[in-house]
């Protein structure tokens, strides 16, 4: 339901009965009110071709842009579904981090993080799983989005009231002014620098967390 609801099915379950709006009916507003671009691996629904810029197939695992023979294929073939999204995509809210739900301290250390490569955190008592952040290729990644985590809280920019991507800018901007250095404190040369979705993305994973 989360990604196509056809016209048959609309017509069986009507919208006020009906929670989820499908994305199909969202993408596009997404794109016009916030700027957020869509890749979307889609093998089973044409639907999307009345929504997508740019449509590429793979014939025997290579890219061809068939942007317009699916335009052609939407214009003869009308799927006749009633748009379920509204004229906008809605305000997106603010992740706010509650600070005791991000803990450091392991038994009498009130700081305790390990790297296991990039695909695990040891962040305190938890266990934070980062196999699916394929983006991080070096261990000092996460040693650094363990520190920068720490250092966010110590210098209150992760304190209740704040949104994440507020604290996460904070920290980005003290690293851009005075280098990682700034993330521990003595000099460490085993930090190597990440992305914002990085650190964003080990913080959800971090079972303890909640949100405001």
């Amino acid at each position: 339901n989360f990604m196509i609801r056809d016209r048959r099915m609309q017509a069986l379950i009507a919208k006020d009965r009906e929670p989820i709006t499908p994305f199909i009916d969202k993408v596009r507003q997404l794109y016009d009110d916030h700027g957020v671009s869509t890749i979307l691996v889609m093998g089973g629904s044409g639907d999307y071709f009345d929504v997508a810029d740019t449509v590429i197939a793979l014939e025997n695992f290579q890219p061809a842009e068939v942007t317009e023979a699916a335009k052609e294929i939407a214009a003869q073939y009308r799927t006749d579904r009633n748009a379920e999204g509204g004229t906008h995509f809605g305000e997106i809210t603010p992740r706010v981090v509650l600070p005791h739900s991000l803990d450091p301290s392991r038994g009498k250390r009130d700081v305790s993080l390990k790297a296991r490569d990039t695909t695990e955190l040891q962040f305190g008592t938890e266990s934070v799983d980062l196999s699916a952040v394929e983006q991080l290729i070096e261990p000092g990644q996460v040693k650094a989005i363990a520190a920068a985590i720490v250092y966010a809280k110590t210098q209150g920019y992760l304190d209740g009231r704040q949104s994440l991507s507020a604290a996460l800018a904070a920290v980005l901007a003290d690293i851009d002014q005075r280098g990682l250095d700034c993330l521990n404190r003595f000099p460490n040369g085993d930090l190597a620098m990440f992305r914002p979705a990085e650190f964003a993305a080990a913080v959800n994973r971090v079972r303890s967390l909640r949100v405001k």
